[in-house]
């Protein structure tokens, strides 16, 4: 008697295939210690759990193909994917209606699954149900094509050189008005000074602020 062993899909232990489980929302099977019962007492595994948990984030189911498309975009214009491979890239299963009607690969916008290939510039060109395997082709007019033609620069005339190169006559700049402002302010100065000497010529001119902290005015110094 033949022992049949698998490796569990979480911990990569191999063990007996009757001591293995499968989830019921990737398809993989798991050992006793990799899965637990939901709600409804089905059995799935601690990685699907945990997503349906702490979903990461608004990150969408198929993101994960088109980043394995523009990879492959890379060294490749045609792929063929059987519907396990893409299951194993996106984490998860696809549902019923991808085994069993092809309008489900349609290239058609405003769709969760089409829209994973149409953003990077894929579409699908074939879709084989007997054989579960779905063709992606590179889009060619989402291409970008580079010309590689430099354009050629028309001589500039010397005329049109004499005009960018002469120099624009600037106008002569006046005074600030803070400049301005600060003459004017000197000139009433000199002539408030000017009015007061003449106002005390010849009398007694009064004492000096600082003079009258020395001493007051009904004593005299020793």
């Amino acid at each position: 008697m033949v022992l049949i062993e698998e490796y569990c899909a979480l911990c990569g232990v191999k063990h007996p295939y009757y001591s293995l489980y499968r989830c019921h929302v990737c398809g993989k099977v798991h050992c006793r210690n990799c899965f637990l019962y939901d709600v409804e007492g089905k059995i799935i595994c601690l990685r699907c759990a945990k997503r349906r948990v702490s979903p990461k984030g608004t990150r969408r189911k198929y993101a994960d193909l088109s980043m394995y498309l523009v990879r492959r975009a890379r060294y490749s214009n045609l792929v063929t994917l059987p519907f396990s491979k893409i299951e194993e890239i996106i984490g998860n299963r696809l549902p019923s209606s991808a085994h069993y009607y092809e309008h489900w690969w349609n290239n058609t916008w405003n769709r969760s699954p089409s829209e994973a290939w149409l953003t990077v510039g894929w579409r699908v060109r074939d879709v084989d149900l007997g054989r579960k395997e779905v063709t992606f082709v590179k889009d060619e007019l989402t291409e970008v094509k580079t010309s590689t033609t430099k354009m050629r620069r028309k001589p500039v005339s010397k005329a049109f050189k004499a005009l960018a190169q002469k120099r624009r006559p600037r106008k002569p700049l006046g005074p600030s008005k803070t400049r301005v402002a600060k003459i004017q302010a000197r000139l009433q100065n000199i002539e408030r000074q000017k009015t007061v000497i003449k106002e005390y010529r010849g009398r007694f001119q009064p004492k000096k602020a600082y003079e009258k902290k020395l001493y007051k005015s009904e004593e005299k110094p020793e």
